[in-house]
């Protein structure tokens, strides 16, 4: 028994300062918060969907933010209200922030963010499923872009025939 005791001060000596892993999902948290700060309705200003320039229509929410699952999930609803309306969840996963996207075009993106580059948020395709063809349209990328704490820009890219494709930029605003 006393060599045990004089073991275990010597091991707990011995870890290892805070890990990358660790370091990596405090800046995940950081990120997620910053996407639960966005709880709301947010206006377009202006953008395009896959090159196509959008109408704005006033005092019409065009993304919708609501925290869910007792706050281990955000909704995000873009085309709010709209009949091409879509779905995307942001949540962590194993300490990554994560998305799956529930597209208009049927298939299911899902994503974890790549980086995080003067608070902006980056996120990368891990898997599509729901998709017959992997020649097929589907969003490849998202960013956030946060101009200030009411006005961002969402920017979503496609990749077809297994080549980036068009893309599709949001400038939106709170209480425009």
């Amino acid at each position: 028994m006393s060599l045990a005791l004089i073991l275990f001060p010597a091991a707990c000596g011995s870890l290892p300062p805070q890990s990358e892993h660790a370091a990596d999902i405090a800046v995940a948290n950081k990120q997620y918060n910053r996407i639960m700060s966005l709880v709301g309705d947010w206006f377009l200003v202006d953008g395009n969907q896959l090159g196509q320039v959008i109408e704005v229509e006033q005092g019409q929410p065009f993304i919708t933010y609501e925290i869910s699952s007792a706050g281990n999930s955000v909704v995000e609803k873009l085309f709010a209200g709209q009949e091409k309306e879509m779905t995307t969840v942001y949540y962590m996963d194993d300490g990554a922030l994560s998305l799956a996207h529930y597209c208009s075009l049927g298939n299911r993106p899902y994503m974890t963010e790549a980086s995080s580059q003067d608070g902006n948020i980056s996120f990368e395709l891990v898997r599509v499923e729901n998709m017959l063809d992997a020649n097929d349209v589907h969003i490849s990328s998202h960013s956030i872009e946060f101009l200030g704490e009411n006005e961002m820009i969402a920017h979503w890219s496609s990749t077809k025939d297994q080549k980036p494709n068009k893309s599709s930029a949001f400038r939106v605003m709170r209480n425009p």
